[in-house]
């Protein structure tokens, strides 16, 4: 991806800020997952000793929330379509949500469901469209 006098070229520096952007995305959904999976769920409230790797599993729910607004934030500023913006966001958002109305319920496992497959739907479109901008006329010809 270098030319010859040793600068990135514009093709370089867009895959690069891709692959940076799809692994903020990746990275979110790995700790949701592993948060979702130490926490587990409960019908009623564990014992105490359960209740605090409950906790914990909520602390890396909340981490992999907050990477993937920001990966949100960062998809808007790159330009991404709105549909891949808002599926990349909502990881965050649905399952922090879930995770913070009742942190021993099934919710956030319902949430992850629904939500993981849409933001590997926004990350598939801007890998196949090749990490070029988005915005704009979507007709034939493009």
């Amino acid at each position: 991806m270098k030319t010859q006098a040793g600068a990135w070229s514009a093709a370089g520096r867009r895959w690069a800020k891709t692959i940076a952007w799809t692994l903020l995305v990746l990275a979110s959904m790995v700790l949701i997952g592993y948060g979702i999976w130490h926490a587990g769920w409960h019908i009623w409230l564990p014992p105490v000793r359960e209740q605090e790797i409950v906790w914990i599993g909520n602390r890396y729910i909340l981490a992999g929330s907050v990477l993937s607004i920001a990966a949100a934030v960062w998809s808007g500023a790159r330009e991404n379509r709105v549909w891949v913006t808002i599926c990349v966001g909502l990881p965050g958002v649905l399952v922090g949500w879930a995770m913070m109305d009742d942190p021993y319920d099934l919710k956030r496992h319902l949430a992850a469901v629904v939500s993981f497959p849409l933001a590997l739907a926004g990350v598939a479109e801007v890998i196949r469209d090749r990490g070029r901008r988005q915005r704009g006329w979507d007709g034939p010809g493009r």
